[in-house]
């Protein structure tokens, strides 16, 4: 069951953040102006994020198993 919430987290984190991006991806197209840095920046921190999430769970998953 923990895996599915951790799993639906990233997920959902996943999808928001490409709605974000696409969206400023699109503004700046009719705009005709350059991708923003700070959704490039923000990008970038989530990617991380999630990463370290899914790390953590992980690690501790199988910390608990081996004792």
């Amino acid at each position: 069951m923990k895996e599915k919430v951790v799993y639906m987290l990233a997920f959902g984190i996943l999808m928001l953040l490409g709605f974000i991006v696409i969206g400023d991806f699109i503004v700046a197209l009719k705009e005709n102006r350059p991708v923003d840095d700070s959704i490039v920046n923000l990008l970038q921190l989530t990617i991380t994020g999630i990463i370290g999430i899914i790390g953590t769970y992980f690690g501790a998953k199988s910390n608990n198993q081996n004792q």
